[in-house]
């Protein structure tokens, strides 16, 4: 399953990530809530996930977005959260999230990921496990299932993607705790700020990627006025022409 993150980020992605799911070259989307979203867009993915597509909730804790406060450091967010009152402040923020989708959507998410991977960070996961779950209703965990995935996919993202695997493993526990679906296998790590890691690395975990394995990607256009910290823009182009050459299987 090939899933796109940062619906939301910014128009120009949007309308590249829509074109994908309609050219079978996706398979869903993650949506980051936020008052600048199209109302054509949302009204076409919302048709899009009817006819099939997957639709979730891309929970954002660092990206500044129209109509979304507040937003936190990184740094901060990855480290246990000292005292109570920032953990309330982010339990809000994610419910606020979570009731945004539904005012959009119509239903809860089909799953819940998170904005660089902040779903699975020590303190947050037991508030991500709180938040409503339906009965198909997953969460992302970005570990890949074996150990041969793992190494391709720290060879594609380096010392990055040993932390996210780290933080992964015990969100994968916490999750499973709570009794929640999760993937069952992961693939998608990269150095987005690279495109030429991008353009040497994605169309290998494509292929290698099973028919349980979920995808992550970020496609978009490098001309979009939004983009995010960390990831260059020329990344989202390439990865949208790499996907444009390889069909959903």
């Amino acid at each position: 399953m090939r899933i796109a993150d940062d619906f939301g980020l910014g128009r120009k992605h949007d309308q590249v990530i829509l074109s994908l799911i309609e050219a079978r070259r996706l398979d869903g989307t993650s949506v980051m809530v936020n008052t600048a979203i199209a109302t054509a867009d949302i009204a076409q993915l919302r048709a899009l996930r009817n006819a099939g597509a997957h639709v979730g909730l891309h929970l954002n804790l660092t990206q500044a977005l129209p109509g979304r406060a507040p937003v936190w450091p990184l740094s901060t967010l990855i480290q246990p959260l000292p005292g109570v009152r920032l953990p309330e402040a982010v339990a809000a923020s994610l419910d606020r999230q979570v009731e945004e989708f539904v005012a959009l959507f119509g239903s809860l998410p089909d799953h819940y990921d998170g904005h660089q991977h902040c779903h699975c960070f020590p303190k947050i996961a037991p508030l991500v496990a709180r938040l409503p779950f339906g009965s198909q209703t997953w969460v992302r965990a970005p570990i890949p299932a074996t150990w041969t995935g793992r190494w391709r996919n720290l060879q594609a993202a380096g010392a990055k993607g040993l932390v996210i695997m780290t933080l992964a493993a015990r969100a994968r526990a916490i999750f499973m705790n709570a009794e929640l679906r999760a993937n069952s296998d992961f693939s998608g790590l990269l150095r987005l700020n690279d495109p030429a890691n991008v353009r040497r690395w994605l169309p290998l975990l494509l292929s290698e990627a099973g028919p349980d394995c979920l995808v992550m990607l970020h496609p978009g256009d490098a001309a979009d006025v939004m983009q995010c910290a960390g990831h260059a823009p020329e990344s989202r182009s390439c990865e949208t022409e790499i996907l444009l050459e390889r069909a959903v299987t």
